[in-house]
């Protein structure tokens, strides 16, 4: 080989290995852990939450979210606190929220509603449920979980996104954690999977009356307030009302998707993205 050739050759697997160390630290996932108030915390997974209380007994958290990420956070609660996870409490059965729970298994008992187990069942032999683990614990209305001296409330949300949704309610902290039908400063996912708008309403609504809380921990996006709730029902009323206009005016899916903008929501998350979604999701809630 030439000393040019031999150079080249080198030049070009340099190269080569710094786009494969690019691609990696790309995909390398940006997790973190933040305080939210008193012994309350968040943890997150590129664009996933949870939360997780701290207490001298041990760790009440919800969401494991996956594998990867449950590993490295019972690492990094065993290197902070240096107590165990004794509750791991479900929001639902999907996949990118549930998995992971066998990592706190040794310790924790695994808590959701009564229908995830169904749900899972109905998805055997699905290979993105391979990692979840169906709840040791269940429960039907809502559960008090006590630990530590501290409690915290799980209750069955009205059925929208799915029908064995939680909200994870730490009274003490007045934060809820819910995931996937309540957003903050965020348009709802697509087309409302799950439900009807209308559904995912009912559910939002419910929430806002059963509890008394300040601050909303989400699955997804910002940390808000019961305020940022309400403003993502107006959403979705409004969503409705706009669509229901066009339909009435003769207008096809397409062209409401071209006419209604929701303009004032500009600005919130996911909206380029997922507001042709919504508008389809309240066009077939409101003709089928």
């Amino acid at each position: 080989m030439s000393t040019k050739y031999a150079l080249s050759f080198l030049a070009a697997c340099v190269a080569a290995l710094g786009l494969t160390f690019t691609a990696t630290a790309q995909q390398a996932p940006s997790r973190s852990v933040e305080h939210i108030t008193g012994d309350l915390y968040r943890a997150t997974n590129n664009n996933h939450h949870t939360a997780f209380l701290v207490t001298s007994e041990g760790i009440i958290m919800t969401d494991p979210i996956g594998v990867d990420f449950a590993n490295w956070l019972k690492e990094e609660l065993a290197t902070r606190f240096d107590v165990p996870v004794r509750y791991v409490l479900y929001s639902h059965y999907h996949d990118d929220h549930a998995s992971g729970g066998a990592v706190f298994s040794d310790t924790a008992e695994l808590v959701g509603h009564e229908n995830m187990g169904p749900n899972l069942e109905a998805e055997a032999g699905n290979p993105i449920f391979a990692n979840v683990v169906p709840p040791t614990l269940t429960y039907s209305d809502e559960l008090t979980i006590e630990l530590g001296g501290r409690i915290v409330e799980i209750i069955h949300s009205l059925p929208s996104h799915s029908d064995d949704s939680s909200i994870i309610y730490f009274p003490e902290e007045r934060t809820v954690f819910a995931v996937d039908f309540v957003n903050v400063r965020r348009v709802p996912f697509q087309d409302f999977p799950g439900g009807t708008v209308q559904d995912w309403i009912d559910a939002n609504s419910d929430l806002q009356t059963r509890v008394d809380y300040d601050i909303m921990a989400g699955g997804h996006g910002a940390i808000g307030t019961k305020a940022d709730v309400d403003d993502s029902m107006r959403y979705m009323e409004e969503l409705l009302v706009a669509v229901a206009e066009g339909i009435e005016a003769g207008q096809s899916l397409e062209e409401l998707q071209e006419s209604v903008l929701m303009e004032d929501y500009s600005d919130w998350g996911q909206y380029e993205a997922w507001r042709p979604g919504n508008v389809e999701g309240a066009y077939r809630s409101l003709t089928n």
